[in-house]
């Protein structure tokens, strides 16, 4: 049973090669073999987060939960993290202590002292002394072996001490994602400002991320991005899973020619694909399929996505459950053209069985094989042909879908990445001894 506490009043203030590791069997007990075959006793692992891990409504989420819950049987977790009241159910069991202190207030700074911070990688996450003061006191009196910050937000609250047996999980590239925003900036304002956030991401990576133990990514692709910025920090690569069981097939009949693409409507990334399949794609679809529909599933659709609802183009908004969606589409679609990391989206499309057709931005971190499992196109023409030709050869796009389907389970079941985790969180925890001996 968790210690759950709440600590806003505890204090006040104070190589780029590196192969993806990949476990020796796709199975939990691999990582149980590790433990019981260490001299090493289990790990305690503190997990840095600026969130509450539930719900499961974004990759960082899932990708906290579905590791701690399985590792959990092994190691020790204790939770230092932002939230609002109390810490939901679902975490109480996964970890004994729970640490919660109130998200920081965002400070709007204005005329000169704003022009002033407008480059310092301080203001990009605000900073909470009350969690800086008090985690330089639980590194002190506990004994922890690693210090696992999952993502960016809490950066800025770690003192030195942290660093040795730090695993800093970035999940995904920050100059990657603006490298992308800047190439498809077409106005001097969005060119300069994307730049701006270039140069950010570069110094905030090199300050916080570069002395880490190790970083760790969800793909190949940040990884290599990482390692330029990074040159000289260990760097893994662990992709997220999917939880194979929840996204299978359940024998929904496909509702002819509908396309489907899912995802929160109000992430740029998301938007802007969306919007340049409607207007750049999908007319050349239409001309060889009339009939053709497109569903855009999904919560908070911005503005623009709700202008592509017409008679072809279905907008949903929030949905209970995405697979009925899924398993009904007769191919499913991630036209991204920025952003970085794995699409979660396209592994629960895999695992229910779908044909992707996806642009090359969207499959970092996933193992494709062209004309197999997935089609890859750019964003013109040529998607839309390769669309065309799965929605008229339902036996093709079957057989990609089945295709898909047995890589997920093959390579991405969570039971599977949490035992790559497992001798990921061990390895940290031997360097960082090695350090401190």
């Amino acid at each position: 049973m968790s210690n759950i506490q709440d600590a806003s009043n505890l204090a006040t203030r104070p190589p780029l090669d590196a192969a993806p590791i990949e476990p020796e069997r796709n199975e939990i007990a691999f990582a149980q073999d590790t433990i019981r075959n260490s001299a090493r006793r289990p790990l305690r692992v503190l997990l840095l987060c600026d969130r509450y891990p539930f719900p499961l409504q974004n990759g960082q989420n899932l990708r906290i939960f579905h590791y701690v819950t399985r590792l959990s049987r092994l190691h020790r977790f204790d939770l230092l993290c932002h939230g609002v009241g109390a810490p939901p159910n679902e975490l109480k069991n996964l970890f004994e202590v729970i640490e919660h202190f109130p998200p920081p207030a965002i400070i709007r700074r204005r005329g000169f002292d704003r022009l002033r911070q407008a480059f310092s990688v301080d203001q990009m996450f605000p900073d909470d002394p009350h969690i800086r003061a008090h985690l330089a006191r639980v590194l002190f009196e506990r004994n922890y072996d690693v210090i696992w910050m999952s993502g960016w937000g809490m950066a800025m609250n770690l003192p030195e001490s942290a660093f040795p047996s730090l695993l800093a999980d970035a999940v995904d590239d920050g100059v990657l994602e603006f490298w992308r925003e800047l190439k498809q900036a077409r106005t001097l304002s969005r060119f300069l400002r994307m730049s701006k956030w270039l140069i950010m991401n570069y110094r905030f990576e090199r300050r916080y991320f570069g002395p880490a133990a190790r970083c760790l990514f969800v793909s190949d692709i940040d990884a290599r991005a990482f390692g330029r910025v990074c040159p000289r920090t260990p760097v893994s690569v662990v992709n997220n899973g999917v939880d194979e069981a929840t996204f299978r097939p359940a024998g929904l009949p496909l509702e002819p020619a509908t396309i489907v693409f899912e995802g929160r409507m109000d992430f740029g990334p998301n938007v802007d694909g969306a919007v340049a399949f409607c207007r750049d794609v999908l007319p050349h679809i239409r001309a060889a399929i009339p009939h053709v529909r497109v569903k855009l599933v999904g919560m908070c659709p911005a503005a623009q996505v709700l202008e592509l609802a017409s008679a072809n183009v279905e907008v949903t908004g929030f949905v209970e459950d995405v697979r009925p969606y899924l398993e009904r589409a007769s191919v499913f679609i991630c036209p991204l053209r920025k952003g970085a990391g794995i699409k979660n989206k396209i592994l629960q499309a895999w695992s229910m069985g779908k044909a992707v057709i996806a642009t090359p931005q969207s499959v970092g971190g996933l193992n494709v094989h062209e004309g197999e499992n997935i089609l890859v196109r750019e964003l013109d023409e040529t998607f839309a042909d390769a669309v065309v030709a799965l929605l008229t050869n339902r036996i093709r796009a079957a057989a990609i879908g089945a295709a898909a389907r047995q890589t997920v389970l093959e390579h991405y079941t969570w039971d599977r990445k949490a035992s790559e985790m497992a001798r990921l969180l061990e390895d940290v925890s031997i360097r960082a001894g090695a350090c401190n001996a």
